[in-house]
């Protein structure tokens, strides 16, 4: 067992390292457990130590982690705080003062944005720290960078926490992170399109204004802010293919074609898209086009790998549907086995009494006992059930499975219209 001194001389060695170095006095309370002396004392000796030296961090420091070693956590805080230290973060994950948080926010931000960020989003669904509590307190600082960082990661967190600020998020990328706005746009959809695309306008966002467009149905728009505002025939082709509208194409060539760079640009690459010729018929006389002939060559390159890959699909689509076709046939011409428990599917009863063969190509068969009919779909039935209860000659069994399944459809797009 390790001798242990009385706490008095631990103290004096202690207040020794107070008069003549802090650094080490810092070091040595971080060693020793403070069982080893009074705490408070020590305390009270720092205290009269900061009257002469009120700035001195080591003396900070060593008040902070006796406070806290005393369970004095708002003490220990506040000096954490009032000094700027970043080991404030550590002392709230590791003592749980999560509802501190809100009470200096502002402080903390300033500490370390993302660090407060982090912890505030980690314990959102505790009372003090619910989001539109914190979204009130970051909005009555009027700043508004913190609320777009808190909202931010918020969102990279759980998408739906703060839905109902999605639509203020729109000017916060807008203004303070314009690389996130268009991924953010992506994967919201309950932002009003509208108003969107009027921020996009203000902050001439062009990209994304492109983007709002297409899923406001206004794709010919968003093809013109492409031509028009980005000059960018690459993206106007990608766009274009990505919406597959033949209308489109023609927009497309028809904005281009006063642009010899941008004929330019569709020579070389719609040649697997669109027919080559509604291009070069609207190209007007005498205009000078940049590597024309290279380009002629490339469009028309690409033109037939469209018409070889046509005609690959044709032959494949030939081949397919006569093996199905053989398939079907011997299928309908395949043998189906009666014998005398089968039933009729409409009143229950045995349909022959004796084992038969029957072709499916025959639909009926007249037997010493009863007419009968066998359906392709393998279903048999008294000549008089069918007659009786089914005039169009169809399975019955079939033919309500059909309408239960058609009216289900019937009902769940009705059900989604509403």
């Amino acid at each position: 067992m390790d001798p242990q001194l009385s706490p008095a001389v631990y103290e004096l060695v202690l207040n020794t390292f107070l008069q003549k170095d802090s650094k080490t006095l810092h070091k040595t309370v971080q060693a020793w457990p403070t069982s080893l002396y009074n705490p408070q004392a020590v305390i009270n000796a720092v205290d009269d130590k900061l009257r002469e030296q009120p700035n001195n961090e080591d003396l900070l420091k060593v008040k902070a982690l006796l406070h806290e070693d005393l369970g004095q956590y708002e003490e220990a805080l506040k000096i954490y705080l009032q000094q700027g230290h970043f080991e404030v973060f550590e002392l709230i994950r590791k003592r749980k003062l999560h509802a501190s948080l809100v009470g200096n926010l502002m402080t903390l931000m300033k500490l370390g944005s993302e660090e407060t960020v982090n912890l505030l989003i980690a314990h959102r669904t505790e009372p003090p720290l619910q989001v539109e509590r914190v979204v009130k307190v970051l909005d009555s600082t009027h700043t508004v960078e913190y609320l777009h960082k808190y909202l931010d990661g918020l969102f990279q967190k759980d998408p739906k926490a703060g839905g109902q600020y999605h639509q203020r998020q729109v000017e916060l990328y807008a203004t303070y992170d314009k690389e996130k706005l268009l991924p953010f746009l992506r994967s919201c959809t309950d932002i009003p399109l509208q108003k969107a695309l009027q921020v996009c306008e203000k902050h001439n966002r062009y990209e994304e204004m492109v983007f709002l467009l297409a899923r406001m149905g206004n794709p010919k728009a968003a093809l013109e802010l492409v031509i028009k505002k980005l000059e960018d025939v690459d993206k106007a082709i990608e766009f274009a293919m990505e919406e597959g509208d033949d209308d489109l194409w023609d927009a497309l060539i028809h904005l281009s074609i006063s642009n010899p760079k941008f004929v330019t640009g569709l020579l070389n690459n719609v040649g697997t898209h669109i027919d080559p010729t509604k291009l070069i018929q609207q190209i007007p006389e005498h205009t000078e086009i940049p590597n024309l002939g290279a380009s002629l060559v490339k469009l028309l390159q690409d033109f037939q790998v469209q018409v070889n890959l046509r005609e690959g699909c044709r032959k494949i689509l030939v081949k397919d549907s006569h093996s199905l076709m053989e398939k079907l046939y011997k299928l309908q011409g395949s043998a189906v086995y009666i014998d005398g428990d089968t039933i009729c599917k409409a009143c229950g009863n045995e349909v022959i009494g004796t084992g038969i063969y029957m072709f499916a190509t025959k639909m009926t068969m007249k037997t010493e006992k009863a007419d009968f009919v066998l359906f392709f779909c393998g279903h048999v039935y008294h000549g008089r059930c069918v007659n009786k209860k089914n005039q169009r000659m169809t399975c019955r069994m079939c033919y309500v499975h059909t309408r239960a399944e058609h009216r289900g459809r019937k009902e769940h797009l009705l059900q989604k219209n509403l």
